[in-house]
């Protein structure tokens, strides 16, 4: 038995000598795991990965397949030739030995790999019938790249090309043919991927086009390991600061595609202190701007019709949606088209006619923006139970009776983002180090998002500015976005209504007496920083993405200020949208047009999912996230921290306005009220949603409305009541 141990330990099996030398080589087995990972075994399935590889077209899962096959055998075939000698002269002479051994012993793994993940997955119910089908056609194309590579190999061993290679080799080594060969086959990958590059409207799939770059990346870094040897590794940091430092030529590279305009004067290199050019939008210059913008409503609401045709006052409402990807996207939309419904049961209580204002964050506001876009006129709507219209026919359509709204968001965003990010981002970015900062069109994955939300949603494309009539009249939603600036962690104010006051925090200070001291400002409008844009060209789809920068997903792009400034997601900020709301009800609560015209407020607050249990459990994934609880936990506490005061934050702000209207004695004790509908099971935190994700989250939201819809309803009727009453 020992004898047999030794024999094993000192002569192992030929597939586990390869195997062994393969996982030496981190960079091409971290390739080759991370897309094992998405394929097999769910790995990053928060963020929709996963069916990047899945639920394609059959075109597109075979040419997934083709390319997955070519990756593997390409990193396989890279780790044989910068293998030790003495694993080559193990094994016979020649090509075709060494070569089929190495690589059919790898695929040998990576198939058995497979066939387990699969079995453990039928047995755990987890398998479709649909995944069936789009499987057999990965399976397919998987085949033909295996006959491809195999076909190169065997074509390689073709004694006529073998005598040329040497003979034009000739003293350089006689393994110099093997590099040829590889050299060749990246030429090809090479080649596929710049035609694919070219072609973006034939949406070729994202995940093949990552096997593609994978597979290009192993190849390098192959040649730097077997040529440079010791030296691979310096050499490639300096490769690639080199590349880093050519591509941070463009100050503004990452742009948005409405401001345009507003590029073009920019500067080339940083202002000088006190420049005076008046084309360039300095925020140092925001405090002395004028406070009304072109485009912009009223600073004050009193040109806001709010009251009915008799004169009466209505119930205001006032939402708060929270980020979170597709799923607080469609989350949100479910709730208020259910909200809507469940509303007009008994009688038409027309809901969306009384919301007043939308604050949020993230995919939250995808889904508000698109509900409110869509709305239609109240004398188009009499009569009818649906309040709104698409732009086309075929918009306002869905098959299988599903609601045609939540059905166009729920559309996934994610295959054209990530195609954008392989096949757009790196030739862009090499574009733009040769063209400098002159180019127009931009093909970036944060334009493929607005791109993509604006084919889903057409209603998107709407801009902002054609709005403000609607808004005006009082049946309309002001849509408000608040994306932060990475540079001062200050907010970026998205709307039409006038929000400035809510972005200077003042008051008295010692030595001070009888003026207002600002403290701070927290904060910039778009409309005043950018008026001409604002008017003329910024659609609605331009500002879901500012407030969606979904980290790594979309990229921060650059606003056209002096100094420049990066916009990220809202939710950096505040996730929920509370902030805006209480500080625009505290401004109102100034004046007198809240008792002259609203009969009551009821804020609703649309939470994509706050609450996230511990791993309390046993199960694998639980014990070892406890083990590295001693690396984790300062990461942890600061996520949960930012998580944590923002919500306690917003329910401070939420209580304090609720006790200021209950003190209030020209308003009754229920006058304010808040409901809140909260998310809490298991869906893609990106741009995906399957089929039974969206279905789940439709569900959830007609259960948590029907719950509480018949308690909205009564506060409604009694405070319509009340005001006819008083009227």
């Amino acid at each position: 038995m020992m004898g047999a141990l030794r024999d094993f330990i000192t002569s192992p099996p030929w597939v586990l000598v390869v195997l062994f030398d393969f996982s030496r080589h981190l960079l091409l087995l971290g390739a080759l795991l991370l897309v094992l990972g998405m394929l097999f075994f769910e790995l990053g399935r928060g963020l929709g990965l996963p069916y990047l590889f899945r639920g394609q077209s059959r075109r597109a899962q075979l040419a997934i397949g083709i390319s997955l096959s070519l990756l593997a055998s390409e990193l396989f075939y890279v780790s044989y030739l910068v293998s030790p000698d003495e694993l080559h002269r193990s094994r016979g002479r020649g090509i075709p030995l060494d070569v089929l051994n190495y690589v059919g012993a790898l695929w040998g793994v990576v198939a058995a790999v497979a066939a387990v993940s699969l079995f453990s997955r039928g047995l755990r119910g987890k398998w479709r019938l649909r995944d069936l089908g789009t499987s057999v056609y990965t399976l397919l194309g998987a085949e033909v790249g295996l006959v491809i590579t195999l076909g190169f190999i065997f074509g390689g061993t073709n004694e006529a090309l073998l005598s040329r290679v040497r003979s034009a080799f000739d003293g350089r080594g006689l393994a110099i043919h093997e590099h040829v060969y590889a050299a060749t086959f990246f030429v090809i990958l090479g080649v596929a991927y710049l035609v694919a590059s070219c072609f973006r409207a034939q949406k070729i799939p994202a995940a093949a086009g990552l096997c593609v770059v994978l597979a290009l990346l192993g190849a390098i870094d192959g040649f730097f390991v077997y040529w440079l040897e010791k030296w691979h590794s310096l050499l490639l940091v300096g490769a690639a600061l080199l590349g880093l430092f050519a591509l941070g030529r463009d100050r503004y590279r990452a742009r948005f595609t409405d401001l345009l305009t507003a590029y073009r004067h920019l500067p080339q290199r940083p202002c000088k202190r006190g420049c005076t050019d008046g084309r360039h939008s300095h925020l140092e210059d925001y405090e002395a701007s004028a406070p009304s913008g072109a485009g912009l409503l009223p600073r004050t609401m009193s040109e806001f019709r709010w009251t009915d045709e008799s004169g009466h006052k209505r119930p205001l409402v006032l939402v708060c949606t929270s980020g979170g990807g597709i799923r607080a996207s469609v989350w949100t939309a479910a709730v208020l088209r259910a909200l809507e419904k469940q509303l007009d049961e008994d009688q038409r209580r027309a809901f969306p006619y009384h919301v007043r204002m939308i604050s949020g964050a993230s995919g939250g506001m995808v889904g508000a923006a698109y509900w409110a876009s869509t709305l239609e006129a109240p004398a188009k709507t009499v009569g009818s139970s649906e309040y709104h219209k698409g732009n086309t026919p075929e918009e306002s359509t869905t098959e299988g009776g599903a609601d045609w709204l939540v059905a166009n968001v729920a559309k996934e965003c994610l295959s054209r983002v990530a195609a954008s990010l392989v096949f757009s981002d790196v030739p862009s970015r090499v574009l733009s180090w040769l063209e400098g900062s002159a180019r127009e069109e931009l093909h970036d994955r944060g334009t493929a998002l607005e791109n993509a939300f604006v084919e889903n949603m057409p209603s998107l494309g709407t801009k902002l500015s054609d709005l403000d009539r609607n808004e005006k009249d009082g049946w309309c939603p002001s849509l408000v976005w608040s994306p932060m600036l990475v540079e001062k962690g200050k907010r970026l104010l998205v709307s039409n209504l006038g929000l400035d006051p809510l972005l200077v925090q003042h008051g008295p200070a010692i030595g001070e007496e009888g003026t207002t001291v600002v403290y701070s400002r927290s904060g910039y409008e778009l409309g005043r920083l950018f008026p001409e844009p604002f008017k003329t060209t910024l659609r609605l789809a331009t500002a879901a993405r500012m407030s969606a920068s979904f980290p790594f997903v979309s990229p921060a792009a650059t606003l056209p200020t002096v100094p420049r400034s990066r916009v990220v997601d809202a939710g950096y900020w505040d996730n929920y949208g509370v902030n805006i709301t209480c500080g625009w009800l505290d401004e109102l609560l100034r004046t007198s047009w809240i008792e002259q015209n609203v009969s009551g407020i009821l804020l609703v607050q649309i939470r994509d999912g706050v609450e996230r249990p511990a791993p309390e459990g046993n199960a694998f994934s639980d014990r070892i996230t406890r083990a590295l609880e001693g690396v984790t936990s300062p990461i942890s506490a600061v996520l949960s921290a930012r998580e944590s005061v923002m919500r306690f934050r917003n329910d401070e702000q939420v209580e304090a306005i609720a006790r200021r209207f209950r003190l209030e004695k020209r308003f009754g004790e229920d006058f304010f009220q808040q409901v809140t509908f909260e998310f809490t099971k298991e869906a893609a935190l990106s741009w995906y949603l399957t089929p039974e994700e969206r279905r789940s989250l439709e569900d959830a939201a007609k259960e948590a409305v029907e719950a509480k819809a018949p308690a909205i309803g009564a506060w409604w009727d009694v405070r319509t009541v009340a005001a006819s009453q008083a009227a």
